[in-house]
C-alpha cells in the first residue's frame, strides 16, 4: 500500500469517526497540558496548573480530533470536588489532586480531562514507520496497538478498531 496514501486515508476515517461522535450528540473530551509548579517574577510561587491544548474523543488507546488527528492518551482525569475518608493511599491522594488541580484551571465539575496526550506523527511517513504506539504503519495501511504490551501480530486495522469503537459508545457505524 502507498504509506502517504494510507495515512491520508488514515486522517480521512479518524476524521469521520469524530463527525459521528459529534452528530450523535456525544460531548468531546478536554486535553490539556500539564504546568508544573514556577515561581512569577522569579519570587512568586505558582501552584502546578493545566493549560487546556483541545478537545477529542477517547476512543479506547486513541484520542481523535475533528481535524483527522489522533493522539495517544496521557492520564485521564474527572474535574471534580470529592471529598473522600482520610487514610488514603498516596496514589489516591495524587489523583484527588489532579482533580481539583483541573477544577481550580477552569474545567467544568464532571468534566473528562486528558492530561499531555502525545500527538501521532500522521504526516511523516518515516516516523509512522518507527511508531511504537497506539497507532503504527504497517504493509497494509494504518494499523492499532489497542494494548500497549501487544505483539506486531495482534494489530488492528484502523478502520476496523474504529467501527467496534463507535458500535460500543453508541456512534453511528459506517466509518471504513
Amino acid at each position: 500500500m502507498d504509506a502517504p496514501h494510507a495515512l491520508t486515508a488514515a486522517r480521512a476515517v479518524l476524521a469521520e469517526a469524530a463527525a459521528e461522535l459529534a452528530a450523535a450528540g456525544i460531548p468531546p473530551e478536554q486535553c490539556a497540558a500539564t504546568v508544573p509548579p514556577r515561581r512569577a517574577w522569579g519570587v512568586v510561587p505558582r501552584r502546578a496548573t493545566m493549560r487546556r491544548t483541545g478537545e477529542g474523543y477517547l476512543l479506547g488507546a486513541i484520542l481523535v480530533t475533528a481535524s483527522g488527528g489522533a493522539f495517544e492518551p496521557g492520564s485521564i482525569v474527572r474535574a471534580t470536588r470529592q471529598v473522600l475518608p482520610g487514610h488514603q493511599a498516596a496514589s489516591a491522594q495524587e489523583r484527588r489532586a489532579l482533580r481539583q488541580t483541573a477544577l481550580d484551571a477552569g474545567f467544568a465539575e464532571g468534566t473528562t480531562v486528558v492530561l499531555d496526550p502525545r500527538p501521532l506523527p500522521l504526516d511523516d511517513v518515516q516516523a509512522m514507520r518507527n511508531e511504537r504506539g497506539p497507532l503504527v504503519l504497517g504493509e497494509d495501511g494504518v494499523l492499532v496497538r489497542w494494548i500497549p504490551s501487544a505483539p506486531d501480530t495482534a494489530l488492528r486495522p484502523l478502520a476496523l478498531y474504529l467501527r467496534e469503537r463507535l458500535d460500543l459508545t453508541g456512534g453511528a457505524t459506517s466509518v471504513g
